[in-house]
């Protein structure tokens, strides 16, 4: 199929649209971040208390003075536990809020008059350049592709994959699934011999680490698929795509 000018230039202007549309979309997920708020609970005899920072890190415990009268030593690991579940249900709830209102904003105020896109230059897709730029596309696609089954795995295997963090003294571990700490277990004779306000600090300072931890993965989510993060780099940059095609210069 040959392409003329006035094709390459209209799909560069709906490649453009679609890019303005994923920016709206983008606007309204970062506007949803930016109106977080800090989110407090306490469990139901009020001996602890979390507060989650707007930027979902543990900010705050506070004991009550009769916490260990109220729900005993043993049980304060699932309490702190607890309280983080029932802070993050809340914050979750505040950001879905927060995004819907945002989106709906978004799509309001668009400037639906997108600018025109500026005129490309066409290729020759029948051109020894243009052949060989989309038989690159395709071997890179073609061992994406390999990678496919093996990345949905990892991730898969990774978002169920259970973790634990320690402090230095190994007396605070703390269990995450993925992206979510789902226990909180503390060194009993440690919590009976330590005051408030070390236990306060050394279990948020080890909740803190485990999901610095999770930040990191996620950081390296393409690490070991080589092909998949190339693709999708390219992916991202619809003329760089064009360009390989040999549909523009």
């Amino acid at each position: 199929m040959s392409m003329d000018m006035a094709d390459a230039n209209r799909l560069m202007a709906e490649l453009q649209e679609t890019a303005a549309e994923l920016q709206r979309e983008l606007q309204a997920l970062s506007s949803a971040s930016e109106a977080m708020t800090s989110v407090t609970v306490e469990d139901e005899k009020k001996s602890v208390k979390l507060t989650l920072a707007s930027n979902g890190a543990v900010e705050a415990l506070t004991l009550d003075e009769d916490w260990r009268d109220k729900i005993g030593e043993e049980t304060l690991g699932l309490v702190v536990s607890t309280c983080y579940q029932s802070a993050l249900e809340q914050r979750i709830g505040q950001w879905m809020k927060s995004y819907a209102e945002n989106a709906d904003e978004a799509v309001e105020t668009a400037d639906v008059s997108a600018p025109r896109p500026a005129p490309v230059r066409l290729g020759d897709p029948s051109s020894e350049w243009g052949v060989e730029g989309r038989e690159k596309l395709r071997e890179m696609y073609d061992a994406a592709d390999a990678e496919q089954q093996d990345f949905l795995a990892h991730r898969a295997q990774r978002a169920r994959q259970v973790r634990d963090g320690v402090n230095s003294s190994k007396t605070v571990t703390v269990t995450r699934e993925g992206d979510t700490i789902t226990a909180v277990n503390l060194d009993e004779r440690w919590v009976r011999n330590t005051n408030d306000s070390v236990i306060e600090r050394e279990i948020v300072s080890a909740m803190n680490g485990v999901m610095a931890m999770a930040a990191r993965e996620r950081e390296n989510k393409y690490e070991g698929f080589p092909a998949i993060e190339q693709l999708v780099k390219i992916g991202h940059n619809p003329s760089e795509l064009m360009r390989r095609m040999g549909a523009i210069r």
